[in-house]
Parts: C-alpha cells; sequence; structure tokens
C-alpha cells in the first residue's frame, strides 16, 4: 500500500468510524465485572489511560491530514510502537474479554487499526 491510499484510509477511519462517545458505560460494567483485579491495582485509571491512547493515536492523525508528519513530536511516535495493552500491562487481564464490552472493543479496534496505519505511514517511502 503506498502512502496516499494509507492516507486515504487513515483519513476515512477518522472520518467515519471515530465518531463515536467514549465507552464510558462499557469501562464502568468493566470495572465493576473485574471489581477484585481492579482493587489490587494501584494508581488505576482505565478511562484517563484509554483516552490518553487514543489521544496519541488522534492526535497523531491531525498531523498527517494536515500533511505536517514531519512535526509529530519523536515522543509522541515512540508511543505509537506500542498497543494499548503493551503500554498498560495492567489491564492486560480484560484483554481476552473484550467481546463482552461491544463499545469499548469497537473503539479499541479502531484505534488499533488507524495506529497500524500510521506506523505504515511514517515507515513507508
Amino acid at each position: 500500500m503506498d502512502k496516499v491510499e494509507i492516507i486515504e484510509k487513515i483519513s476515512y477511519l477518522n472520518n467515519f468510524q471515530l465518531v463515536n462517545p467514549f465507552p464510558y458505560e462499557d469501562t464502568k460494567k468493566i470495572k465493576s465485572d473485574f471489581e477484585m483485579d481492579f482493587k489490587s491495582l494501584e494508581d488505576e485509571s482505565l478511562n484517563a489511560d484509554f483516552n490518553d491512547y487514543c489521544t496519541v493515536i488522534v492526535g497523531t492523525t491531525s498531523y498527517i491530514l494536515k500533511g505536517k508528519a514531519t512535526n509529530i513530536p519523536k515522543k509522541q511516535v515512540e508511543l505509537l510502537n506500542e498497543g494499548f495493552f503493551q503500554r498498560f500491562p495492567k489491564y492486560r487481564f480484560i484483554e481476552t474479554s473484550l467481546k463482552n464490552y461491544p463499545d469499548f472493543q469497537a473503539e479499541y479496534n479502531n484505534h488499533e487499526q488507524l495506529r497500524k496505519l500510521i506506523l505504515d505511514y511514517l515507515h513507508s517511502n
């Protein structure tokens, strides 16, 4: 896939699949269903961590769509090299249960797809 095709896919995802509200109802259910696991975590904030993960991806998308990919901060690109469960391994206990939380899973899958497209774009010649 060349850069033009990647940008078209990034633009489509950005305009049509990332328009959903934050999955607060699902994160509330996740915290309830995994109450004991969450109690064992220090400094846990699933909503803030997931929001941070999504924001880095969406923010990077805006650089690319504005033709300013060379201005993306290095730290931001480094963060893109890891998916949510790699960046925040303390939540791995929910990874295999995502199908039970369709709104959260949809947001996670859309952002993961976009993250991988961004990496493809940044590494293409």
